[in-house]
């Protein structure tokens, strides 16, 4: 059954493009490259649909406030004005009216006018077409924003060049801190609050910038084996709690639990294979948190910073010591660690590479501990971390986490206690 499985593979998929999969299939007995490749493709198709989420909730939200912004300042639209239905029957490039100067800079006017040839050839097909139910009809302004890319929406937010010096670079970013200022910011009301500052901007440019690059990766089925799946996720997650919380509950019932299945279902290929039929792997004791108060003179929200640090400069792992360990029952189930402050103001998650507790132990090898420069008080027990990374919390919560009897994190945590056994949410 293998040799068949490789000599189809061998006809269907190039040499080149399956090396990756190949190398990673050694490092992990019993997978094979064709294993890897199915699971690619299964994940590719997951994290389009979700990402399809993400998009129109983003474009939907800045639309809105885009076109309250645009009537107060005098305009129609801020998409300008739809061509006469002269223009969609001939091929004079699209006139650019009545688009705010704002607009105009951020997405210039070839993004337009990209938009507005795109409905005339849509135009020509429904003409071409008598069964279309366009037929007969010219394209709309509804039709113009359905061929808005992602990208087009990343546009309004600014460029992600932040050192450069050419000065249309540097006129784009000056237009996207005022066009956020004025009117983007109501959009995204779970980040802002009403407040608004450029930070929040570059942060939600940074994270839609990050969801649009993978949108593209498994668009074109590139290879994703070593992303952090989990960690864009909750991106997602992240942006549509900003939105509005509703929304990321609803799409994670939707389609983000069948994500983090697939995801974590990599080098699981029997149980991929079942995956139809239901979710092969537990989750109730995936996941511990341990709230973080203080340590000697550090908070728990700089013990945290300093873990993110020490992980960004060690090729991703750190090691941490904490009071309690997890129940040694638990150690086949147990995958990540999620660290939150007391305040639910910062946390982070990362892969458990081991663990354990006794005095004077020393870190595996390559997992060292942050160089603290204050008093810090060490515990018992530890955990050797990798690939750790920041979590997004809104409001005292941690988005993405609860407990399996629903309680959000780290409201959680009653008392005395600081470590949980948690879950996705």
């Amino acid at each position: 059954m293998q040799t068949a499985t490789h000599s189809i593979m061998d006809q269907a998929i190039s040499e080149n493009r399956l090396k990756p999969y190949e190398k990673e299939a050694r490092k992990h007995p019993g997978v094979e490259a064709a294993d890897l490749y199915r699971w690619n493709t299964l994940f590719s198709g997951v994290a389009v649909t979700q990402i399809s989420f993400v998009e129109m909730s983003v474009r939907n939200a800045m639309d809105k406030e885009l076109l309250v912004w645009a009537d107060d300042n005098g305009y129609d639209d801020w998409l300008g004005e739809t061509p006469p239905p002269k223009w969609f029957r001939g091929s004079t490039p699209a006139p650019v009216r009545g688009v705010p100067p704002l607009i105009r800079k951020l997405m210039g006017a070839y993004q337009i006018q990209k938009m507005w040839s795109s409905c005339r050839q849509a135009y020509k097909i429904w003409k071409r077409n008598p069964n279309h139910e366009k037929h007969g009809q010219y394209p709309s302004r509804d039709d113009a924003f359905a061929q808005l890319t992602f990208g087009s929406w990343q546009r309004l937010l600014g460029p992600t060049d932040f050192k450069s010096e050419d000065r249309k670079v540097l006129r784009r970013a000056a237009a996207a801190r005022q066009l956020w200022k004025e009117a983007l910011y109501k959009a995204f009301p779970g980040m802002t609050h009403n407040k608004v500052n450029d930070q929040q901007r570059v942060k939600l440019l940074l994270d839609i910038d990050r969801i649009r690059r993978l949108r593209n990766r498994v668009s074109h089925g590139e290879n994703v084996l070593t992303i952090q799946t989990d960690q864009y996720l909750d991106k997602m997650l992240a942006v549509l709690s900003d939105i509005n919380p509703h929304i990321s509950d609803w799409v994670m019932d939707q389609t983000g639990r069948t994500y983090r299945t697939v995801a974590k279902l990599k080098y699981y290929p029997e149980l991929l294979q079942s995956y139809q039929q239901n979710d092969p792997l537990p989750s109730s004791k995936e996941i511990v948190a341990y709230k973080l108060t203080s340590s000697g003179s550090y908070s728990g929200e700089e013990v945290i910073e300093a873990q993110l640090k020490n992980s960004q400069s060690h090729g991703g792992r750190t090691f941490m010591t904490v009071g309690k360990p997890p129940l040694a029952e638990n150690k086949p189930q147990l995958r990540e660690i999620l660290l939150v402050d007391v305040g639910g103001k910062k946390a982070a998650v990362g892969e458990i590479v081991a663990y354990g507790y006794g005095n004077g132990v020393q870190p595996p090898k390559g997992y060292d501990p942050p160089a603290y420069e204050k008093q810090y008080k060490k515990r018992k027990a530890w955990f050797a971390i990798k690939n750790l990374y920041e979590v997004d919390c809104q409001g005292g919560r941690v988005i993405g986490y609860k407990t399996t009897d629903g309680q959000k994190v780290p409201a959680c945590f009653n008392g005395q206690v600081t470590m949980r056994y948690v879950c996705h949410d």
